[in-house]
């Protein structure tokens, strides 16, 4: 039998997380912390559009909290977006699938829509531009809507770190050391950031951006503790 572990995730969870009451039910001390904060930029004209696009549930949430939708149809980039979304009663019309790189995401995006159809893409001042750069067709309009920066914290040692984005990887790395910790990242972008940081830490993904898959990983890797 498995001694429970102490789990750090860079995010601050719903209060229905799964990820949290699977923690609660097998004993794990969980840790909620993100490593980054988040600005909304206001008072911006959003442009009516065909599609919206987010990339990450922080768009959604700046989006939606100080914005209206007025795109008729909406896509996310994945798994973890695609939650964030459902938990305002929002449906997505495109899910990337982000065991994929973000630029064969970007084409299976473009690929599926109109060339007609004008895209709407509310971005952090960071964005790395990886799906609207495959874009060779569609109008494409990119707005800035939110500042990200790193906040970084000292945290008390643990067993797995779920980081949840690059900025989130950058932050907890400012105050914290990789020793005797298990990464666990969410989507490709996040992983080909932490490897080239040749740290030598553990790093692993689940096969979905999503609560439910992050523990699935999580219960094989303290499986094979």
């Amino acid at each position: 039998m498995a001694f429970p572990k102490k789990i750090l995730v860079s995010r601050n969870l719903s209060t229905s997380s799964p990820l949290r009451e699977w923690a609660t039910h097998k004993g794990h001390a969980l840790i909620e912390t993100p490593f980054i904060r988040i600005e909304p930029i206001l008072n911006q004209e959003i442009i009516p559009s065909d599609w919206i696009f987010f990339s990450s549930p922080n768009g959604v949430d700046v989006y939606f909290d100080n914005y209206p939708i007025l795109a008729k149809k909406i896509a996310v980039y994945g798994g973890g977006t695609f939650n964030r979304l459902q938990q305002r009663g929002i449906e997505a019309d495109f899910v990337g699938d982000n065991r994929k790189t973000p630029e064969k995401i970007g084409r299976d995006f473009f690929n599926s829509i109109h060339p007609n159809e004008v895209v709407l893409f509310p971005v952090s001042q960071i964005s790395k531009k990886s799906i609207v750069n495959v874009n060779q067709k569609n109008v494409c309009h990119e707005l800035v809507l939110y500042e990200t920066t790193l906040e970084p914290t000292k945290m008390p040692k643990v067993d797995i770190a779920i980081l949840t984005s690059p900025s989130n990887i950058d932050g907890y790395l400012v105050e914290n050391t990789t020793e005797n910790v298990k990464f666990v990242v969410l989507g490709s972008t996040s992983k080909k950031h932490f490897e080239d940081l040749n740290t030598g830490a553990e790093v692993y993904m689940p096969e979905a951006s999503t609560e439910e898959a992050t523990i699935a990983l999580l219960e094989k890797m303290i499986r094979q503790w």
